[in-house]
């Protein structure tokens, strides 16, 4: 086909019935008019890769799992099965969508090395093209609407796309839409390409070879009810067509609640049985009620088609299955649906009854009862010695599990291969990619291990028991004067539901302190949820709202304490958790400091999963130490098997953890490492070398992991990564192969290193800003009399958090293991 003619045809608009008539399906591919794409057969015994390429060999072969409470209290008496798809690398099922049309664009010779590819999308499919863009190298420009969230937009930044947006009012039409801006801005920009989601044949093509497949391969094809939301990727045909095809009494629902102003060219409207219209306060409590009820931290479309599969299921009878899809996470919706107040706002819910307050009566000396650095001796909290393991086996085939608790453990381990380069290190830096976790994070497989020890024990009672948990923070910032009223003038609506929390003073200073809770806290109200034990977490009162948020979608109660209260006083976040579970009947303190399930799991898990991916071959193991149980358990197990590894222990400048006769602390930014004690589960004599990270350098590396890696990871993860790059340069040549750990995801950080609004609120009181307390200020500095505004990323350079020369060595402190 003629040059001229192909580029008239790309220009084809995605609601243009000649976009219809380029898609032609058969038996065994499908083609467009730029190719013929054959069709991948799908491996019914299927390998798991011991160690991943890159990031995007996490996207796909998410598993089914099963919901026990909701369809019982609708009266559906089949199983409903929820796929997973919030679990892809990228953190939804565009993900898929994503890698299938750049790999089939580079094979049809449409993309090319140094090329740009530019998007219209509402969100996920960007953050999906920009994740496969950051590994493979290309510029990224998305094209969304204003409306869509900035939690999206601050991830599609971190990725290191562009964002353009559009006015909300334009019509889908014209050249002012996310489409239309799309297309001219192809026009504009040399050696680039729109790959158009709405209209490319390899969207639906991702879901017929992978989504549907996997559905089919887990059920052994017996599926007789597929519910998927109707938007402009090509899920409903994959998996409406490819469905009919293995099975011919199958019945395919809609549910449109996720919608669109027009009919994307790739939606196969004959493939579709029955519509089901759903509205938004049925979306929103239904995905509400799947965090509370099931643990599954959806988004909002989840409701959606959540509600359309109760409705169309009921004409189902026992033993048969119907399958929805859970197309993405709570990451993207942190300030919307999970939050009461937005719920409210948009009159999504009645007001809700006063809460009763939770506080204890008594009190007593909390040193004398409770000391978190002597083990523990409650039946509950250890294990019988020597400890035992199975060596790790993975699935072959397509995991159906029963409840999300099952969807935690197996991550997968992706091996660097940007950075190692970049720093000049020749060893193979390996990542274990904990944040693939159901809750988001390598805690949840001590909340799972302590929850079951406490179970096998008696101690835990459906019914009865409550479960009460202390978590705690270390992130604060001083600044000098004032400033409060400065800081809300330069935040939108949004950012004052975040930030609502923030103000505490100490004589003439104001502090605010971003406390983050520990992650455990979201995993055991996530496993309270499943089991459903009343779960009561105690922290800080300056402890972010964003996790709160998620710990309240989960059910879990919240209590406050104040934050300048030590660990061993009675108001302090353990003091009211000892004192609320002497008063509260049934109530039990699971107790990460000193619970031997919290180094367990990671020793009969995480060094299984390790030792299996490597065939037990590696020179040294990296991990930061907050509790003490990913090290102690890990490092316990490998050094059993491979009694040479060398194991090295991640502390942050701040903390007294490598060195505990020193006790003195000082404030430290990265968050879920360190302390200002040491816990009873943490073993010492393991570690061979501690590395002492500073904070600069750990979210410059937490940045470049997300943005030329594509793994979306938090702070801590470039705590890690430093520390592991460090140790293979210090070890030469002898060191072949490092493992380290990406704990947790961006989601808890979505409002802290990769926000700008967060980064420009660090840099007051060192800089002036221009502006009234009750406007828009902007953030400069102030030089030679005038006002410079800080630009994109500056604010890092300013607080000392980045630079463009950064040197590995120089911000590389080690110390020698000891006793």
């Amino acid at each position: 086909m003629p040059a001229s003619q192909l580029e008239e045809m790309t220009d084809i608009k995605p609601w243009d019935p000649q976009a219809k008539e380029l898609i032609k399906w058969h038996e065994d591919e499908v083609e467009d008019n730029f190719g013929h794409y054959k069709f991948s057969s799908f491996p019914k015994a299927k390998e798991q890769p011991k160690i991943f390429k890159t990031m995007l060999e996490a996207v796909g072969d998410t598993p089914l799992v099963k919901l026990n409470h909701i369809p019982y209290e609708y009266g559906i008496e089949c199983n409903i099965y929820g796929k997973c798809e919030f679990l892809n690398a990228g953190g939804s099922i565009k993900d898929r969508i994503a890698v299938k049309m750049l790999e089939m664009a580079e094979q049809s010779g449409r993309l090319k090395p140094g090329m740009t590819v530019i998007e219209p999308t509402s969100g996920n499919t960007g953050i999906g093209l920009a994740l496969a863009c950051a590994i493979k190298g290309y510029r990224c420009i998305i094209v969304m609407p204003e409306r869509m969230s900035r939690e999206k937009e601050m991830t599609l930044k971190a990725l290191g796309a562009e964002i353009y947006r559009t006015p909300n009012h334009a019509h889908y039409d014209s050249e002012d839409s996310h489409v239309g801006r799309a297309f001219k801005m192809r026009k504009e920009i040399p050696n680039s390409i729109v790959l158009d989601q709405y209209k490319n044949c390899t969207n639906p093509m991702a879901h017929y070879e992978g989504t549907a497949e996997e559905i089919l391969d887990a059920l052994d094809g017996k599926v007789d009810m597929v519910i998927v939301g109707v938007d402009p990727q090509g899920s409903v045909l994959s998996s409406g067509t490819h469905g009919k095809q293995e099975n011919d009494h199958h019945e395919k629902y809609q549910v449109e609640g996720i919608g669109y102003q027009f009919v994307p060219s790739v939606l196969e409207m004959n493939d579709i049985d029955q519509w089901e219209k759903t509205d938004d306060t049925e979306t929103f409590q239904m995905a509400r009620e799947l965090h509370q009820k099931e643990g599954i931290l959806c988004g909002g479309s989840s409701g959606a088609i959540l509600v359309g599969a109760l409705r169309a299921a009921k004409q189902l009878k026992k033993g048969q299955n119907c399958v929805f899809l859970l197309p993405d996470g709570a990451r993207n919706y942190l300030n919307r649906f999970l939050s009461d107040e937005w719920m409210l706002s948009n009159e999504f819910m009645p007001i809700p009854p006063p809460q009763k307050s939770i506080y204890p009566k008594e009190t007593f000396s909390i040193p004398e009862m409770y000391n978190p650095e002597i083990k523990a001796t409650e039946s509950f909290q250890i294990l019988p010695k020597p400890w035992k393991s199975i060596p790790f086996n993975p699935p072959k085939r397509c995991r159906l599990i029963k409840n999300i608790s099952e969807a935690i453990g197996n991550t997968p381990i992706v091996k660097l291969f940007k950075l190692p380069k970049k720093y000049g290190i020749e060893a193979e830096i390996l990542v274990k990619c904990e944040f693939l976790n159901a809750g988001g994070s390598v805690k949840d497989r001590i909340a799972k291990k302590m929850i079951e020890m406490a179970e096998n024990d008696g101690k835990l009672k459906v019914g009865y028991s409550t479960v009460i948990e202390p978590t705690s923070g270390n992130f604060n910032e001083e600044i000098g004067g004032n400033k409060k009223d400065l800081i809300f003038g330069m935040l939108n609506v949004d950012d004052l539901n975040i930030f609502r929390n923030i103000e505490i003073k100490v004589g003439n200073r104001t502090i605010l302190d971003f406390r983050v809770m520990g992650n455990t806290g979201i995993g055991l109200a996530l496993m309270c949820a499943i089991r459903g034990y009343r779960c009561i977490i105690v922290m800080p009162e300056k402890m972010s709202l964003e996790k709160e948020v998620i710990l309240r979608s989960l059910g879990a109660e919240i209590v406050r304490t104040p934050t300048e209260k030590g660990h061993s006083e009675a108001d302090s976040h353990i003091g009211v958790a000892l004192r609320l579970q002497k008063e509260i009947p049934g109530a039990v303190i699971l107790d990460q400091y000193r619970n031997e399930g919290n180094p367990f799991a990671h020793y009969e898990g995480t060094a299984e999963e390790i030792l299996w991916a490597c065939d037990g071959k590696l020179d040294a193991l990296v991990i930061g130490t907050g509790t003490g149980g990913t090290l102690s358990g890990v490092a316990k197990r490998v050094k059993e098997v491979v009694p040479e590894c060398k194991i090295i222990a991640v502390d942050p400048d701040g903390s007294i953890l490598a060195n505990p006769q020193c006790k003195e602390t000082k404030a430290y930014d990265v968050e879920g490492i360190g302390y200002d004690f040491v816990p009873a589960v943490l073993d010492r004599s393991l570690v061979d070398y501690w590395v002492k990270s500073k904070d600069a350098a750990s979210f410059h590396i937490a940045r470049e992991l997300i943005k030329e890696e594509g793994i979306l990871c938090g702070g801590s993860s470039g705590s890690n990564v430093l520390a592991a790059l460090g140790i293979a340069k210090m070890l030469g040549p002898k060191c072949r192969r490092v493992v380290t750990i990406a704990p947790d995801s961006i989601r808890n950080y979505m409002f802290v290193f990769i926000n700008e609004k967060k980064t420009n609120i660090w840099l007051i009181g060192q800089f002036h800003v221009e502006g009234s307390s009750c406007g828009n200020g902007v953030l400069s500095r102030f030089h030679e009399g005038r006002n410079i505004p800080f630009k994109d990323d500056e604010w890092m350079n300013a607080k000392g958090h980045l630079s463009t020369k950064f040197d590995l060595t120089e911000n590389f402190v080690v110390e020698k293991g000891s006793n």
